[in-house]
């Protein structure tokens, strides 16, 4: 299992580099913010991959097959740690085929339906994204698409990983994963909040209360403060 990190250059950067975020990935949304200040896709990708040590994924515009591949052979001479995001259609499915060959990762995004997961799968791609959030806001069950994607893979011993995206809240991380999704994408703040639950804080509590009962022999005395400069 996995997370993978959306959010701010720095967000994105802070959480890849606690080991904690396996991958990063934009969108044409999120590139727009971060291009904000007036410079390019290619600019800001760039800080990114000088800053992490984890994928990038960057979604490709295309629409033709050749365009995304055309644009794939530009970003990955900034960095090797670029894989690429394709939309599931025809062309862009068909492009992950040709980059799955080159020994790179794929991920196939707007998964809608199990026909597309299928396809993906079978055209190679490493992982596929359902958007849980804007399916569930379309009125589908998201939750149960993400089942039957991971029955079908199962059944068919596909090694395709389903990757949660648009997950908005750590319920529905926890409902993603627990329905089949091996990796889940979220925002620097339902990052943040993944770890919180009232019974840890009152345990921590407790503990720290215990702690300060407890003698400790400090061996190493700790080191003066540096001088201050006028």
């Amino acid at each position: 299992m996995e997370l993978w990190i959306s959010g701010t250059i720095e967000e994105v950067a802070a959480a890849a580099n606690s080991g904690l975020a396996a991958a990063i990935a934009t969108n044409p949304t999120l590139i727009a913010s971060w291009t904000a200040d007036g410079r390019t896709l290619e600019q800001v990708v760039d800080d990114v991959c000088r800053r992490v040590n984890v994928p990038v994924y960057v979604q490709l515009h295309g629409p033709t097959t050749d365009d995304y591949l055309a644009e794939l052979a530009a970003l990955r001479q900034i960095s090797p740690l670029i894989q690429p995001k394709l939309v599931a259609t025809h062309d862009g499915i068909a492009a992950a085929h040709q980059i799955a060959k080159q020994g790179l990762r794929p991920l196939v995004t707007a998964v809608t339906t199990v026909n597309q997961a299928f396809m993906a799968a079978a055209a190679g791609a490493a992982y596929v994204a359902p958007y849980l959030g804007r399916i569930q806001d379309a009125g589908v069950d998201a939750l149960n698409l993400i089942s039957q994607i991971a029955g079908l893979y199962r059944q068919q011993g596909v090694t395709t990983g389903i990757v949660a995206a648009s997950v908005r809240t750590p319920f529905q991380s926890e409902a993603a994963l627990l329905a089949g999704a091996s990796a889940v994408v979220v925002f620097y703040d339902v990052f943040r909040k993944l770890f919180d639950s009232p019974l840890t804080q009152a345990s921590i509590e407790g503990f720290e209360q215990d702690w300060q009962r407890i003698p400790v022999e400090r061996s190493v005395e700790s080191p003066a403060p540096a001088p201050r400069h006028a």
